[in-house]
């Protein structure tokens, strides 16, 4: 069973788009027509280029991120997950995407430019408080940050930033 605000076509998983007609790394687009005519985009996520694709397809049962959510996420890179759960929280909800290479970080504000649900942070995820006037309390932390400290970056920013009540995964 697929996630909401995921859909299966042909064993793909998609995402659907928030920027209709536009991918943001050359992804396959699939344009369906919903009941009263009108078009809905669906974006392919792949597994392969995605670590948070992947669990779902391995069948992480949840992963948190919902429509109307709030996402930090810790190791954005260039955004194509980012993307994603962009389209995944929807207009009503915001990814705060935190990158601390600033190469990639460039290519994280280019995202972001045309989607308005993501806040790029180009920032060292171990030092919270830098950014802590741009962060508001989250329901979701999804860190994938590639540090063998990884599990006190996460701890200490869900102690500035997660939710009573609030969930995190962690790509290790």
């Amino acid at each position: 069973p697929l996630r909401p605000g995921a859909k299966g076509k042909d064993d793909a998983l998609v995402t659907r788009n928030l920027d209709m007609g536009h991918s943001v790394y050359g992804e396959k687009r699939i344009a369906v027509e919903n009941e009263k005519g009108g078009k809905i985009e669906y974006r392919v996520w792949n597994p392969f280029r995605s670590k948070l694709a992947a669990a779902i397809v391995g069948g992480v049962e949840n992963i948190h991120v919902k429509p109307g959510s709030r996402l930090l996420y810790l190791g954005a890179a260039s955004g194509t997950t980012v993307s994603h759960c962009s389209d995944l929280v929807g207009k009503d909800g915001c990814v705060y995407a935190v990158e601390f290479s600033h190469r990639s970080g460039r290519d994280l504000i280019n995202v972001a430019k045309r989607r308005t649900n993501i806040i790029p942070i180009v920032e060292d995820a171990r030092y919270p408080l830098k950014y802590r006037m741009l962060v508001p309390m989250v329901d979701v932390i999804f860190a994938d940050v590639a540090q063998p400290d990884q599990a006190r970056i996460v701890g200490i920013n869900a102690q500035s930033f997660l939710k009573n009540g609030g969930h995190f995964v962690i790509s290790i």
